[in-house]
């Protein structure tokens, strides 16, 4: 049974050994491959893992039978003895006592010799299953990591297409006059001064979607703000790490996120379609805060506010536009 389920993870580990090629039908037999390997390493893991709750499940319950075989040997044992040292006490009391006696003697020993075995299958049992336990272990191990290896270049190729895409998107005519498209570059998270803090972000502050928009500056009852036009489904993320103060509804600006950043610097999100943080959530610069959108009033428009204190900033210059 080992050699069978070890056969399908060799053929799995074969796939990973196939370079991705870069062009044409190549490339759609590599992603075929890695689209089958890991149904195949999948459906092996479920496997495992369906063997190793039943042997579970099976030792638990060898555990409370083999206690109370171990304590019927025990009482048995004793009227045994108790029995067999009688001797020829009930010959006394005449030939049917005698012999009643001896029978129950006999009853006692055989029913103490199927305790013994029942007590030996059951231990024989539970070693099986600890060494079969033992084997699944070792087994599933390399497969775990192959399974991560493969998720990590899942995920590396999915970056690296939708970075290409973002690419692209960066050279499209802006289809707004009043707007500039800009492309806010996944650098990853930007860290503040330790001692400067949040302000020491001003000027280098990364835009809050990630990939192509179109920037606009705004205004709403003299707040200047910016907003965002981006595809649709775009993520919002932090400008830098902080604490979630507020995540709701809020009058006109929808569905709104407020990040705290310490020393009363404050970044609004608003507009979202749904949002990913609740209040109190720690996130970290580049987290992610929800999905643009909103209820159709203002499109797939982020609205992006700063606030220190109780006054606004503009936060044009804070991101370096």
């Amino acid at each position: 049974m080992r050699r069978a389920l070890i056969a399908p993870a060799l053929v799995v580990a074969a796939g990973l050994l196939v370079p991705f090629a870069p062009e044409g039908s190549a490339r759609a037999d590599a992603g075929a491959q890695s689209a089958s390997a890991p149904n195949e390493l999948d459906r092996l893991l479920v496997r495992f893992d369906g063997e190793e709750r039943a042997l579970r499940s099976e030792q638990g319950e060898i555990g409370p039978k083999l206690d109370l075989t171990r304590k019927r040997m025990i009482a048995r044992g004793r009227a045994y003895y108790r029995l067999v040292h009688a001797g020829l006490l009930p010959a006394g009391a005449g030939f049917d006592a005698l012999v009643d006696h001896a029978a129950r003697a006999e009853r006692t020993r055989m029913a103490l010799e199927r305790d013994l075995v029942a007590e030996g299958v059951l231990v024989k049992r539970s070693a099986e299953i600890d060494a079969r336990l033992a084997r699944l272990r070792a087994e599933r191990a390399p497969l775990e990591v192959q399974r991560e290896a493969m998720s990590r270049a899942r995920m590396a190729l999915q970056e690296t297409e939708e970075r290409r895409m973002a690419f692209a998107r960066a050279f499209e005519t802006s289809a707004r006059p009043d707007a500039m498209a800009v492309y806010g570059a996944d650098t990853g998270p930007i860290e503040a001064d330790a001692k400067a803090g949040f302000r020491s972000l001003k000027g280098r502050l990364p835009f809050p979607i990630a990939g192509r928009a179109e920037v606009k500056k705004v205004s709403r009852g003299g707040t200047p703000a910016v907003e965002l036009s981006a595809s649709a489904g775009a993520a919002a993320r932090a400008v830098a790490a902080g604490r979630v103060a507020f995540a709701d509804r809020y009058d006109d600006y929808g569905l709104t996120v407020i990040v705290d950043h310490g020393d009363r610097y404050y970044s609004i999100y608003a507009n979202l379609r749904s949002a990913e943080v609740r209040a109190g959530d720690s996130i970290s610069s580049g987290g992610r805060i929800g999905v643009v959108g909103g209820d159709g009033t203002h499109g797939t428009a982020l609205y992006f506010e700063l606030r220190h204190n109780a006054s606004t900033l503009d936060p044009a210059p804070w991101l370096g536009i």
